[in-house]
């Protein structure tokens, strides 16, 4: 076996292991671990005077975009900076940590996933090695995926859809919980956590910052189809009206620009077409391939939802979910 091969194959190993350890990754020494390049800059986006995110532009991790596809984002305290998911690796976590450094000196004091999908969570370990003492903080349902088997997942599909350019990523767990409902003060900024059930997943968090009238909304809303395997519709309708309750003026996403209300709007009306009609054609017999015309048909998904990247490819498996939503929910 090669030294490459044979250095991949013990950082795999590696990575299945770190659920071992609910405090600290599991390094390798300097001269065994394999590294790739440096992920390049993104300059983030300045949304008020303390929150900022980076947009990913594109809608999945590529060889060309070194697994760049999800939104970190950063508030800046008068105490200290808390950084919203960490994106797909070392290198992307690097990358946010030089422009939080083009913005101020304060260190990174706080890190919260929103959930177990390895875009907001891989690069944990970059922050873990420029501050060791840094509280990362998750739903424990996202902290006990992350150990059973999701951070093994998902450092394997980030290093097979990007050529190996997060190589050197080590699974870094969160270190402490929310579960929604919590407010902290950190100097002069004041942070809501919220938790409205299963959304994206069962583990979602929504980070509110309260004088800037403006949330973090992780993949509870997007303008793209994308995973839902872990979701609930019915989840996620509940949750919009929640989030929309929360009266903010921003909602930023973990993929696409930011928005108003209106991503919640569209989120909801999306979601409720799609379960709401799989629903009623369930109950006429039909099947989750006779379903989908019909619902293709709503002037919606004709008009708007058929712009989403990735509804071509993906609505499909949409509807089949939304239908077997729909039949668990009758027993």
């Amino acid at each position: 076996m090669k030294r490459r091969d044979l250095l991949k194959s013990a950082l795999s190993f590696s990575v299945g292991l770190v659920g071992m350890s609910a405090i600290k990754p599991l390094y390798a020494s300097d001269d065994l671990m394999v590294r790739a390049e440096p992920m390049y800059d993104v300059t983030p986006t300045k949304v008020t005077d303390r929150s900022y995110y980076i947009l990913a532009k594109d809608a999945g991790p590529s060889p060309e975009n070194h697994a760049f596809f999800n939104n970190p984002g950063f508030i800046v305290t008068s105490e200290g900076v808390i950084v919203v998911d960490t994106g797909s690796s070392v290198q992307i976590g690097e990358m946010v940590l030089r422009q939080i450094k083009k913005i101020t000196d304060k260190p990174v004091v706080k890190v919260i996933n929103t959930h177990y999908h390895g875009d907001h969570f891989l690069g944990n370990h970059a922050f873990v090695e420029a501050y060791p003492d840094v509280e990362i903080y998750a739903h424990p349902t996202c902290i006990a995926n992350i150990k059973k088997d999701n951070g093994a997942f998902w450092y394997n599909f980030m290093q097979r859809n990007s050529d190996n350019a997060i190589s050197g990523t080590i699974v870094t767990l969160p270190t402490k919980t929310f579960v929604g409902g919590e407010t902290f003060t950190l100097g002069d900024t004041t942070i809501k956590i919220h938790q409205f059930g299963k959304a994206h997943t069962e583990s979602d968090l929504i980070v509110q910052v309260v004088e800037d009238k403006l949330a973090y909304i992780g993949d509870t809303a997007m303008r793209r189809v994308a995973n839902m395997a872990d979701g609930s519709f019915a989840g996620t309708i509940h949750t919009m009206k929640e989030v929309k309750a929360l009266g903010c003026d921003h909602y930023l996403l973990g993929h696409g620009p930011h928005d108003d209300a209106a991503i919640c709007n569209d989120m909801q009306t999306f979601c409720e077409i799609i379960y709401g009609d799989a629903a009623k054609y369930y109950d006429e017999g039909l099947s989750d391939f006779e379903m989908k015309p019909k619902i293709l048909a709503n002037p919606f998904m004709k008009e708007v939802a058929s712009n989403w990247p990735g509804y071509d490819s993906t609505i499909g498996n949409y509807i089949g979910i939304a239908a077997a939503e729909v039949e668990s929910n009758l027993f």
